[in-house]
């Protein structure tokens, strides 16, 4: 690929949303899905919880941070949960507000004072002092980035400037002189490699492989002096002397930088990401990174784990296929595994439960759960616990497998309702199991570095699986579980998917505008990127 300089940021624009269903939702933002089917909605199943779910250097490094965000540890070959691709645009973003902050590190230039003789005809020898020297300017006007072929970015600039302005003195035996210089030093060029690759502990890691500097012209310019013309009989000597300083001063204030400012903040990306108290996603690489004409291609894990245990899963990824759109600074491929692997992290830990009691309903006038409501079917309950309180257990027995299709993310959820008589004595008395299924919907929007949605129910239909007191028609609870659930369990699912689930980019990063495609087993999201 050849270099490319980088151009200003594009201005932070917001994306908006297609409704999925019929009814527009809240969101700060809309997403737009653009597909050749029309998207009739996301159907996806909730994680049913137990209502407890529980400085200006780093911003600027934060955006080569971006373009490393793909160089954590390194696992045996599989096929990747999650996909991030870095353009040639994203590069130039991040190149933009990285060289800032380099220009800022270049301009701490320290240029030690340094001395010398002069001899001249007639006159004889004399001895000069250059001190209190100081950078002006640093003046980076063309930085350019590219891709080196296996694990690593290049970052040229040409065409640079500095100033530095200082004191001078010289003496020759009673003749004393002084004054003040200006140092213009042109045509100041730096090439430098950056190797990305991963530490022990998974943490992503950047060394300056390679750091060559040129100086094309330095010009000196003395003030302050009738006696000036000394110091200019021997000008380029002074000049060479300071070029030689700068020349040795530039790479290794490169090196430094990317030492002590990227590398420090390339740790704070984690390789595990905490989503909650219950689980965390592992972004960590699962190939090394590769490179195209246009991309930087990252393949990652993108599973989500137990926090309390991890174990081996019965899913494994799909084939992601897809021509990712040059246009935006980053596109990431989310596969159905990334959704399934949440579901099964969740199922594991035993949090996909909710518990209903009549004390959650002390304000409500529609019914009251207690064994009165079930004389009607029930009367025997009625009978033998009188005026007792009912209590509901929903719970997901078994993790459901969605699937992520052209028209959309798609799945029956399948939940098990368990209903108890509390007695004075808080024990619990069984009295059914009802099985209970339904289609739900999932409205995807992004918002700064976090996946977020909102859940819709359809109706939920029932089946009775067992009864300690003989059989009845379901019929009776499906108004009460159709009532029970949108009002006390979907808020709560969707509080917790309003929260969001992060994404692999590093801090101070957040989206400015993107779009999502849903494609065969993934979904497509393309954005571009600022600082914050």
């Amino acid at each position: 690929m050849g270099n490319r300089s980088c151009p200003p940021p594009p201005a932070p624009t917001a994306a908006f949303l297609l409704p999925l269903s019929t009814t527009a939702l809240p969101f700060p933002r809309r997403l737009l899905y653009r597909s050749q089917v029309p998207i009739r909605g996301l159907e996806v199943w909730a994680a049913l919880e137990d209502m407890t779910w529980g400085p200006d250097n780093v911003r600027k490094w934060s955006a080569l941070a971006l373009l490393a965000i793909i160089g954590t540890a390194l696992t045996a070959a599989t096929d990747p949960g999650f996909v991030a691709m870095i353009s040639q645009k994203g590069l130039d973003f991040a190149c933009q507000q990285g060289v800032v902050e380099l220009q800022k590190e270049l301009q701490t230039i320290s240029v030690p004072d340094f001395s010398g003789v002069f001899k001249i005809k007639h006159l004889g020898k004399g001895s000069y002092e250059f001190y209190s020297m100081a950078v002006d300017g640093f003046h980076i006007p063309n930085p350019e980035i590219e891709m080196l072929p296996s694990d690593g970015l290049r970052l040229f600039i040409k065409d640079a400037s500095i100033k530095i302005n200082g004191k001078w003195m010289s003496r020759k035996n009673f003749l004393k002189a002084g004054g003040n210089f200006e140092l213009s030093i042109q045509g100041v060029s730096i090439s430098t490699d950056l190797i990305l690759g991963s530490d022990s502990s998974g943490h992503i890691t950047t060394i300056c492989s390679n750091c060559d500097s040129h100086i094309d012209s330095v010009h000196i310019k003395i003030s302050g002096s009738v006696l000036g013309w000394l110091i200019r009989l021997f000008h380029r000597k002074i000049e060479t002397s300071l070029k030689n300083i700068i020349y040795k001063k530039i790479c290794k204030i490169v090196r430094n930088s990317v030492s002590s400012k990227l590398q420090p903040y390339l740790k704070t990306l984690s390789v595990i990401s905490r989503v909650d108290d219950v689980t965390s996603v592992d972004y960590s690489l699962v190939d090394s990174l590769t490179t195209t004409n246009q991309f930087l291609e990252g393949q990652l894990k993108g599973e989500f784990f137990w926090r309390g245990h991890r174990g081996p899963l019965p899913i494994h990824p799909p084939v992601m296929r897809f021509v990712p759109n040059s246009a935006y600074m980053v596109c990431m491929g989310i596969s159905d595994y990334f959704f399934n692997t949440a579901v099964f992290a969740y199922q594991q830990s035993g949090t996909l439960k909710v518990t209903l009691g009549s004390q959650l309903l002390l304000n409500d006038g529609r019914f009251q759960l207690n064994t009165d409501f079930l004389r009607t079917f029930l009367p025997q309950v009625a009978r033998k616990f009188p005026s007792m309180g009912v209590q509901l257990l929903i719970s997901a027995p078994e993790p459901e497998h969605l699937s992520i299709q052209p028209t959309g993310l798609s799945f029956n959820p399948r939940l098990e309702t368990q209903a108890f008589v509390v007695l004075p004595n808080a024990s619990l008395v069984p009295l059914f199991v009802l099985s209970m299924k339904t289609n739900a919907s999932l409205e995807v929007d992004a918002e700064e570095n976090r996946l977020v949605g909102e859940m819709k129910f359809g109706k939920w239909l029932l089946e009775l699986k067992e009864s300690k007191f003989g059989p009845f028609k379901v019929e009776y609870l499906e108004d009460v579980i159709n009532y029970l659930v949108p009002t006390l369990v979907l808020p709560k699912i969707n509080e917790r998917l309003r929260r969001g689930f992060p994404l692999p980019l590093p801090a101070g990063i957040q989206f400015s505008d993107f779009t999502f495609y849903p494609y065969q087993n993934f979904l497509l999201l393309e954005a571009d990127l600022h600082l914050i």
